[in-house]
């Protein structure tokens, strides 16, 4: 229960104590985004929160665990006379401990790809492969072998460490509460009022005591909805961006790099720019931008 208010008590105190950032972080996606609305969903996933944390299958995986969330091949040092010894991991510095629900995710390099699905069914190609052009086939094929590596993994966990397995499968809405009650990098409340509002719709079916302790108007939920696309849209185009500079959303990159990552960084927003140069303002283009140029 302490563990699942800490971060709403913490957004609320932080909108007490500094409005104005707050304020800055939520113009940075939206400005129509208020800091009163965003008090305001806080204060709706607190009175959820207790709820969930009573659930017997959020209570089943809740036990605190300490979980790398980067693990990429070069975090993983191995033996150069067995590569199958691992001799270390690296890149501590982010883990915490939190509920296994929370925490049970795959690692990154053996992330699944967009259209995976959980469960004993083996990974295959595509019904119509044969009709496919090359690259196409290409594409369907390293799919389907990333699929099949995330599928070992499930499995393995499934056969050798059951717990995470359960977690993995929990349900989305069940879980989600617990990780939305904070601004991320890009400012947006979308993930916190699309968590609140998928609870608002599915209490009764999903089994949980009483009525939603709250509700959203049909003007909420309209708003939401005009948002939802936006968000997705900045979403694609952070990963895009993120993946060209091979950085994560806090822009890091190592000291050797950086004037080389500056530049590309300064070619990759000049080109969004100029694409979109008859729809977007200087200034509308550099909020929706991950890391705008002149804070590079």
């Amino acid at each position: 229960m302490d563990f699942a208010l800490s971060l709403p008590h913490r957004e609320l105190a932080r909108a007490a104590d500094d409005r104005d950032e707050v304020h800055r972080h939520l113009n940075r996606f939206n400005d129509s985004q208020s800091v009163h609305e965003y008090c305001d969903l806080l204060r709706k996933a607190m009175l959820v929160l207790p709820v969930l944390s009573g659930d017997p299958r959020v209570l089943e995986g809740a036990g605190s665990v300490i979980w790398h969330t980067d693990l990429h091949l070069g975090n993983i040092y191995v033996s150069s006379d067995d590569p199958t010894t691992i001799e270390g991991v690296i890149d501590w510095q982010s883990a915490q401990a939190a509920p296994l629900f929370i925490q049970a995710q795959f690692p990154e390099f053996l992330r699944p790809p967009k259209n995976y699905s959980a469960g004993t069914e083996i990974p295959s190609l595509p019904e119509n492969f044969e009709e496919l052009n090359p690259d196409q086939k290409e594409k369907a094929a390293e799919e389907q072998a990333l699929a099949a590596q995330s599928k070992y993994y499930e499995m393995s966990c499934l056969a050798y460490n059951k717990p995470i397995y359960d977690a993995m499968k929990m349900d989305r809405r069940l879980w989600e509460p617990f990780t939305c009650c904070q601004l991320f990098s890009n400012g947006s409340m979308v993930p916190l009022r699309n968590t609140l509002t998928r609870l608002f719709h599915d209490w009764e079916n999903m089994g949980l005591p009483g009525s939603c302790p709250f509700e959203f108007t049909e003007d909420d939920l309209q708003r939401h909805e005009a948002q939802v696309q936006h968000y997705q849209d900045t979403v694609y185009l952070w990963d895009i961006v993120k993946g060209q500079l091979r950085t994560d959303d806090s822009g890091w990159i190592p000291v050797g790099q950086w004037e080389s990552t500056k530049k590309m960084n300064k070619y990759l927003f000049d080109m969004y720019m100029k694409a979109l140069s008859d729809e977007l303002s200087p200034e509308a283009a550099s909020k929706r931008w991950p890391f705008p140029p002149e804070c590079a």
